[in-house]
């Protein structure tokens, strides 16, 4: 099977940078700054691949370079080197970081959908539940009214959200309410890939679990492949079939969930293990 991602040698510095952290084997600090020009190594040397319907896991602790991951493959952030290969457009490997910019729209808008911890980051709280996801259908250029209607109604209804709060604000939702309309809006378009930045963050733990309940049951119904970020290795296990372990901006361990969580090789990731049992 081919992957429907691949990122290869990427790399997101801030700062000028310097040969050694730009070079291809950077020095290792004590955390995510250059120790030879103190810029910062958001992330380097980051390779790996997405199947098609696979969940896969990015996990470690705050600053370890998890959302940045998401915000280059999403290109809303830029890259400093690398590349990002999708499957789905019209020329396989086409570099998705040197796309145009209508090709970068299409994929934003219609081949990726996000969900952001911060919902201020994925709803616009000035227009109404329903107007969230009808605007990103017709920002891909849908404009038949009653189609866009009637597939946003059936979509709200398949996360749960009543009726009775469709035409209300994102405001006046509670958090958990908030998530399911981001979820909606990311799966309107029908995409093949979900990017997933700690959408159950904040959340009490039993509208935590009737997120993950819901992003699992999605996950199997649709066959989408996923890319969850979390802190928490639970989560992370209830939902996804491989893992990747980060650390001041690098890979420091991989591979099938079960194994990494129940025997893991690095100290880090037996630490991070150890936090979410305590």
């Amino acid at each position: 099977m081919k992957p429907l991602l691949s990122i290869i040698n990427l790399k997101k510095i801030y700062g000028k940078g310097c040969d050694d952290c730009l070079g291809n084997h950077p020095t290792m600090g004590s955390d995510n700054r250059c120790p030879v020009c103190g810029s910062i190594v958001a992330c380097t040397d980051i390779n790996f691949e997405v199947f098609p319907g696979e969940v896969l896991g990015i996990v470690g602790e705050s600053g370890s370079g998890k959302s940045t991951i998401l915000n280059c493959i999403n290109m809303t952030l830029r890259v400093t080197t690398g590349e990002i290969f999708f499957g789905n457009l019209k020329r396989d490997r086409q570099n998705i970081l040197k796309a145009d910019a209508q090709t970068r729209r299409q994929l934003q808008n219609i081949h990726f959908g996000i969900v952001y911890q911060n919902p201020h980051l994925g709803l616009n709280f000035q227009i109404s539940g329903e107007g969230n996801v009808a605007e990103r259908m017709l920002v891909a250029g849908n404009r038949h009214f009653e189609m866009i209607q009637g597939k946003v109604h059936r979509l709200l209804q398949r996360v749960e959200l009543p009726v009775s709060r469709y035409k209300d604000f994102p405001g006046a939702y509670s958090g958990g309410m908030q998530q399911r309309v981001q979820i909606a809006k990311a799966l309107i378009n029908e995409p093949t890939l979900i990017l997933l930045d700690e959408p159950t963050g904040g959340l009490d733990v039993s509208v935590q679990a009737r997120i993950l309940d819901l992003i699992r049951s999605i996950s199997r119904e649709l066959q989408v492949a996923m890319i969850m970020v979390s802190h928490d290795m639970q989560v992370i296990r209830l939902l996804c079939e491989r893992i990747i372990v980060m650390k001041h901006g690098r890979i420091v361990e991989s591979g099938l969930t079960d194994r990494v969580i129940d025997d893991p090789r690095e100290a880090y990731t037996q630490t991070l293990v150890h936090s979410t049992i305590q």
